[in-house]
């Protein structure tokens, strides 16, 4: 059933050659391997990119063969090729809209942001998205490592503040007084939370204690000094974030300081 599903889509795939690609067969292995564990992945896997690439091709032909091209370009670089999948999946979810008359175009335009979204009114959403995986080291023979994620901090390079701030210092995205929003897949089971994305953009979690009872008087997170009261974040509307594929199953922080300006 398995290979009979595999080698449907693969007769059906427009792009043949980057099947053969590294990125692409371990992709492809994964997918057999997950499926005889009962460990896969419905909304990020081998099949859903062979179908998504389809579907952005009836859409739009060179949008299609842009994604494509970036496989090519890094077919060897497994980050990179992660990160295209990330922004495929983002892309497809906005085909269904745009048939559905909810939206009026997709467009691509890598200077300006990842992908942006033009609503009916002519207005603009710019989407920038990362796609968040923790680099981990494993252990050898003779040779412990353990791991330390950082993902859920504020001032760790790996945390999402960081990232966020790296897009906005180093490659001046989200510099732009328009609707910018900061897109974050969680790729990885052990990041894949909420406490990830909201104790990095907040000052953390905290929990309160009475000093002098020991009892618990309150616990959250805590908003004073967040992303957001960085000035240069002003132009961001809105993280949004999902966790390893589900984009259908995203969710938004808002930005309280955020500065619109109304497009012309």
């Amino acid at each position: 059933m398995i290979h009979d599903l595999v080698t449907q889509a693969e007769a059906m795939f427009i792009f043949k050659d980057i099947m053969k690609t590294e990125y692409f067969q371990k992709l492809r292995k994964g997918y057999y391997e997950a499926s005889q564990k009962c460990l896969l992945n419905v909304h990020r896997n081998y099949l859903t990119l062979l179908t998504f690439i389809n579907e952005i091709y009836e859409y739009d032909k060179q949008h299609a063969k842009h994604f494509v091209s970036r496989f090519r370009g890094s077919s060897k670089d497994w980050r990179n090729c992660e990160a295209t999948f990330s922004e495929i999946i983002v892309y497809r979810h906005y085909i269904r809209s745009n048939y559905e008359g909810i939206i009026k175009k997709i467009h691509l335009d890598e200077p300006e942001s990842d992908i942006i979204i033009e609503r009916l009114d002519g207005n603009k959403a710019y989407l920038e998205v990362l796609c968040v995986m923790p680099e981990l080291k494993f252990s050898t023979q003779g040779k412990s490592v353990v791991n330390d994620l950082g993902t859920h901090q504020q001032n760790e390079l790996s945390s999402i503040r960081q990232k966020i701030l790296h897009k906005v210092n180093k490659q001046k995205q989200f510099s732009a007084q328009r609707e910018n929003y900061a897109v974050i897949e969680l790729n990885d089971p052990r990041i894949a939370s909420e406490f990830t994305v909201l104790s990095s953009l907040s000052r953390g979690y905290n929990i309160n204690f009475n000093s002098e009872t020991g009892d618990k008087t309150g616990e959250g997170y805590n908003w004073e000094a967040s992303l957001f009261d960085d000035p240069k974040t002003a132009f961001i509307k809105a993280i949004i974030y999902f966790y390893m594929g589900d984009y259908q199953s995203r969710k938004f922080v808002f930005n309280p300081k955020f500065h619109y300006i109304k497009q012309a």
